[in-house]
Parts: structure tokens; C-alpha cells; sequence
């Protein structure tokens, strides 16, 4: 799991590339891994193998079984990278902070633009703002 330095190290480049704070990059990530870089979704169910190696691993046997599969760092799904480019921490929370921050400029800045950015369907997004919401507020009362 990532340590608080390595918090800055990996999220505030892009968070002040996109004027996204890095509080509710840090709550979106803690929701979609628990801030765990090799954390993989495969057909909905969470892996944590504790390497790049291992989830690299994971992501080869779900394609070959024809499976979903989500790097979930900062939950990277549907995009057209490689698993090892998404797997880098670094890459992942920049293309994680893009996506949120044009999703914050097709809603505006507020939990809807949170909940798109997990899925299209409302109620999805409704209940992921929420958990995000939380998160957000746990972060608050750390600082």
C-alpha cells in the first residue's frame, strides 16, 4: 500500500495539472483499491496480489479466460492502455485525474461528476458518491 509521501509523489503532479484537489483523488482511489497499486477486479471480485508481477499475472489469465478485468488503482476501466502502463502508479492516477476532471467539466464540480466517473447509470453513481463522499470526509478529519 501506498505511504503518505508516496501519496504526494503519485497524486499531486496531476491533481495540480487538472485543479482537482488531492483529498477526492485520494478518497476516489481509497474506494476503488484501498490505495493498493496491484489491487485487480476481475469479473467483479477484487484481487490483491501485492506485486506488479502478480497482478500482471491475474490480468494475463482473465483475458485468456475471456474475463472482464479492471485495474483498480484508481479504477481504470475501458481504457485502451496496456496492463503494464495502467499498472504504473504514476500513469494510473494521471489518467484516473483526467477522467475526473472531464467528467467535472461535462457536470460541474459535484458529486455527479464523482458518481460518472465510476459509471453512466445514476443510481450507481448516486451510491458511489456517497461511499466517495465518506472517504472524502475521513481524509478530512486526518488532516
Amino acid at each position: 500500500l501506498l505511504t503518505a509521501t508516496a501519496h504526494a509523489d503519485v497524486f499531486d503532479a496531476p491533481c495540480s495539472r487538472y485543479r482537482i484537489p488531492t483529498r477526492l483523488v485520494l478518497a476516489i482511489a481509497k474506494t476503488e483499491s484501498s490505495l493498493d497499486p496491484w489491487c485487480v477486479n476481475v469479473a467483479g471480485k477484487d484481487y490483491r496480489p501485492g506485486s506488479r508481477s502478480g497482478a500482471l499475472a491475474i490480468i494475463r489469465q482473465a483475458r485468456a479466460r475471456g474475463l472482464s478485468h479492471d485495474k483498480q488503482f484508481m479504477g481504470l476501466k475501458h481504457l485502451n492502455i496496456s496492463p503494464e502502463a495502467a499498472l504504473e502508479p504514476r500513469n494510473n492516477a494521471t489518467l484516473g485525474v483526467w477522467i475526473l476532471a472531464k467528467e467535472i467539466q461535462r457536470h460541474g464540480y459535484n458529486w455527479k461528476a464523482v458518481g460518472a466517473y465510476h459509471s453512466p447509470t445514476p443510481t450507481r453513481q448516486r451510491i458511489y458518491a456517497q461511499v466517495v463522499a465518506q472517504k472524502y470526509e475521513i481524509f478530512d478529519r486526518k488532516n
